[in-house]
């Protein structure tokens, strides 16, 4: 694929402070053969300044020139534009897009002959993970969400005392050991915490005691293999789910769920009932909650609750926006990885780490999900 031109766009979601490029890249990609341009103020928030990204070699154009100029346009969230007039046929756009979150948006990319790049959507291939930015996110998060837990906290997470002798530790429990669960546990170890993981998937329960925890097993759910059959396991037990964790939780000071699969709705595994019960001082963190809800009933993103007696519920949010500085480096190289894939690669859909990234090409929905979404959509609405 040929790009003469890639478009740095600043972001406009509340809240969101990081850059899909940072200045320090801006050469590599300039060795590709591009210009690139930055929207003025695109950086700040991250730390980068304009007169970094000039002296870095990048141009500063207002939003009009860029949609207009750039064959690529980049971002953190799917651009606030509208399609058919500020895009146009041909055009790649490449962002952290949760497509099956905007469906009806999708619909108007693939109309508008949009090439839309999903950078959460890599697929499981070693080829691929440089381009994983749900990744390299979910690991800030999952850094940030044992420090808003221990912000919380009523007790110290390094082991503490007097010269009498040691105070009781403060135990955490990760439920989902994926990138964001994976980085907690290291945070909280490295904090001075014990640490005990819920994991069922056998290639993540291996990673477990890597990072020094121990697994914890729940009565009735044995290990499964993969992504498709741990969401068996949540729907067909989640009975089980939900007795196991109601008789663990108690017996920890701080419980992360980062239980979150990629196209699935949380899974209610910690009722209210359950999160009452738990004694004063708790903490959980719910990583896996967004607009449909969370593993933690009643969870709202970037909300803290108390519930019962002094039990601090939080809903994670964004977290990866509350580092820009680290989050923004590591997606700048998720983004350089994928645009040195693009240009040595001929067409997108054939190659096998691109081809499942596409969400819409060549006036079509690619992303599988989606196209389901709208298909029931327009059936439901008795459409042709």
């Amino acid at each position: 694929m040929t790009i003469t031109t890639v478009g740095v766009l600043r972001e406009t979601a509340a809240g969101e402070r990081r850059v899909a490029l940072v200045p320090d890249l801006v050469p590599a990609v300039a060795r590709l053969g591009t210009t690139v341009l930055i929207e003025p103020g695109a950086g700040a928030l991250a730390g980068h300044h304009d007169a970094a990204y000039r002296t870095a070699g990048a141009v500063l154009a207002g939003r009009a020139e860029l949609l207009s100029r750039a064959d690529v346009l980049l971002g953190i969230h799917p651009p606030n534009v509208d399609p058919d007039r500020d895009l146009r046929p041909g055009q790649v756009l490449a962002a952290l897009l949760q497509p099956q979150r905007i469906p009806y948006l999708v619909r108007k990319w693939a109309d508008r002959g949009v090439t839309a790049i999903g950078l959460d959507l890599a697929p499981d291939l070693p080829a691929a993970y440089p381009l994983d930015a749900d990744a390299s996110q979910a690991r800030v998060a999952g850094y940030r969400a044992v420090l808003l837990a221990a912000g919380r906290l009523d007790r110290c997470l390094p082991p503490w005392g007097t010269p009498d002798g040691l105070f009781d530790p403060v135990r955490v429990l990760v439920v989902g050991a994926g990138h964001a669960g994976l980085q907690a546990i290291d945070t909280a170890r490295r904090l001075g915490a014990p640490v005990d993981a819920v994991e069922l998937r056998r290639r993540e329960r291996a990673a477990v005691s890597t990072v020094g925890a121990d697994l914890l097993d729940l009565p009735g759910l044995p290990p499964v293999a993969d992504d498709r059959e741990l969401c068996e396991s949540l729907d067909h037990e989640r009975p089980a789910w939900m007795a196991g964790l109601a008789e663990a939780a108690g017996r920890y000071d701080v419980v992360v769920s980062a239980l979150a699969l990629p196209g699935r709705m949380p899974s209610v595994l910690l009722p209210t009932a359950t999160v009452a019960r738990l004694r004063p001082g708790t903490v959980l963190v719910d990583l896996a909650v967004g607009p449909e809800g969370g593993s933690i009933e009643g969870v709202v993103p970037d909300t803290t609750t108390l519930v019962g007696d002094g039990v601090t519920v939080i809903g994670a949010g964004e977290l990866a926006a509350q580092a820009p500085t680290t989050a923004s480096r590591v997606y700048a190289h998720n983004v350089l990885a994928l645009l040195e894939r693009l240009t040595g690669a001929g067409s997108p859909a054939a190659d096998p780490v691109l081809g499942p990234m596409l969400v819409t090409h060549r006036g079509a929905v690619r992303h599988e999900p989606t196209s389901l979404l709208l298909m029931k959509a327009t059936a439901l609405a008795g459409l042709p």
